[in-house]
């Protein structure tokens, strides 16, 4: 080769190089799963939303948009949905999208027997809460069909105003049936995986990055700017931070409380704070002693705490304090402030240690209980703080106990804490995403809440098409969880967020999603 060629094919290459975009993504914890009918915390859903996408989906701004359903009609009932696929739709392999495969994905979805926890997103199809909880054991009942390759029909129990927008959660997202019962659970890896979004898994190594290239398969490829996506899994926020300051990431969906203040003085154009569809709070565990029926300990202690100090001194990003578990700017709510929070601090100190008292403990035998909450600063902060509440005002001896996420879900699942640190970020903009999950079936009922009038309050609201109605109905199922003290709602989050500046398209949505497929890079 001569010294012309070789250096012009060098400069191709750096050129090559230099022309792939990028997008390093501080992603939290190492995710469990990025199976759409398996996953359940937000490192997974992270890479799913930019690797899958469902009938319906979301715009960088939230709102909700045709996904791989380019059109659908509703039944003047609002029983019976008709979903048009589009004809370009298909998977990374080059085969179609179909009908068959929603069919496939949301039998997979509700089966007993796949170990999902997220069946309950699907419960308002026709027949789908029976085989969730075994009671239905034909998959072909479920009200999902295909009429042809590329039309879909759903039924639902019940009408479901939110119904479109359940759709854009990644349980509703299609599966490749060809590959996992090739590859078994081994499907979601490099190599295995067949997907159907902008991006396809193409590297992943625990606990130190999962890569994703851009799909040119996908129907929309064209309109994806980056070629190539890195989330690494970094549980530590200052260390996230760190990496961020470093240029080692573009972005960090997380801050601890010092890396906060940092970012307001040093990386004030870069940061972005907005609302967000979450509440974060402290679970009770109802299936043990002590809190197993002593509804007045569970109260006591949830009033002991400060919320205003919290959010003041120690998150300090505007969060707002959590009374009741639905945020105030959900759609179609009217959520529910119960008494306690209308007393100033002084009365509602007198008012726990009064409860405190009549559920049997006090400063000469007090309660000796374990805080559990997973790695992270701001939870440790929250957790030595309230601790600190509960021992000045109440004399509790708290014990605090720090565990890796996955160790925390599983130990959760088996019921084996007694109090926990847990948030609930809304799976669609709509109270019922917060309230379900209270359901004495629902897998992510952490706290074992069992009450069959909440239930059938659920019940009735899911029927309810007028929204003011179902609002209020609502407000009475929320009532009763929160009036039960399950959880110690704390606050409503708000997402607090580093993003480079060369880093264009990004726009809050209170959904809290960041899709790669939406943003660019301008260097």
């Amino acid at each position: 080769m001569n010294k012309r060629l070789l250096l012009s094919t060098l400069l191709a290459l750096a050129f090559s190089a230099q022309a792939e975009t990028v997008f390093r993504r501080a992603n939290g914890s190492e995710p469990k799963s990025i199976d759409p009918q398996l996953a359940s915390e937000s490192a997974g859903s992270a890479v799913i939303y930019d690797n899958f996408e469902g009938l319906a989906s979301a715009a960088a701004d939230g709102t909700i948009i045709p996904g791989v359903a380019e059109k659908w009609e509703v039944s003047a009932d609002g029983l019976t949905y008709t979903f048009h696929l589009r004809d370009n739709a298909k998977w990374s392999d080059g085969s179609p999208v179909t009908a068959a495969d929603f069919v496939y994905a949301w039998q997979r979805a509700v089966n007993p027997a796949s170990g999902g926890e997220y069946a309950f997103i699907l419960y308002p199809v026709k027949n789908a809460e029976a085989i969730a909880t075994g009671a239905e054991k034909d998959l072909n009942a479920l009200g999902i069909k295909a009429l042809d390759e590329r039309t879909l029909q759903v039924e639902l129990n019940a009408p479901t105003p939110y119904f479109i927008s359940l759709l854009t959660h990644y349980t509703s997202y299609p599966v490749p049936q060809k590959a996992i019962e090739q590859h078994g659970d081994k499907w979601t890896q490099p190599g295995n995986i067949v997907t159907n979004g902008a991006y396809r898994v193409s590297e992943w190594k625990p606990q130190a990055l999962l890569a994703a290239e851009k799909s040119p398969t996908y129907w929309n490829h064209e309109q994806v700017a980056i070629d190539k996506v890195i989330y690494y899994p970094i549980e530590s926020e200052s260390s996230a931070f760190a990496r961020y300051r470093a240029g080692e990431v573009d972005y960090v969906d997380s801050l601890s409380p010092e890396s906060l203040e940092t970012a307001k003085k040093d990386y004030a154009a870069e940061l972005h704070i907005d609302p967000y569809l979450s509440t974060y709070w402290y679970g009770f565990n109802l299936t043990k002693p002590p809190f197993k029926d002593n509804v007045k300990l569970r109260e006591a202690l949830t009033i002991a705490i400060d919320r205003q100090a919290i959010v003041d001194k120690i998150t300090k990003a505007g969060q707002i304090p959590a009374y009741s578990v639905v945020p105030p700017a959900t759609n179609n709510s009217a959520p529910y402030l119960p008494d306690y929070a209308k007393l100033d601090r002084k009365a509602q100190i007198e008012r726990a240690r009064a409860l405190y008292a009549e559920a049997g403990y006090s400063k000469d035998k007090p309660l000796k209980v374990t805080i559990t909450y997973n790695t992270s600063d701001a939870h440790k902060k929250i957790a030595v703080a309230v601790a600190a509440m509960w021992k000045q005002v109440l004399g509790v001896q708290a014990e605090l106990e720090n565990q890796e996420w996955k160790v925390m879900l599983s130990n959760l699942n088996q019921k084996n804490v007694e109090v926990y640190r847990y948030a609930w970020i809304g799976d669609y903009n709509d109270p019922y995403t917060f309230l379900e999950i209270f359901q004495q079936n629902a897998s992510m009922n952490h706290s074992g809440f069992a009450a069959p009038a909440y239930d059938a309050a659920l019940k009735t609201a899911a029927g309810t098409l007028d929204l003011p109605t179902r609002a209020q109905q609502l407000q009475e199922a929320e009532k009763i969880v929160t009036d039960s003290y399950a959880v110690a709602p704390i606050y409503h989050y708000v997402t607090v967020r580093l993003l480079k500046p060369y880093v264009k398209g990004y726009e809050p949505n209170i959904m809290g999603q960041v899709r790669s497929q939406y943003l660019r890079i301008e260097k």
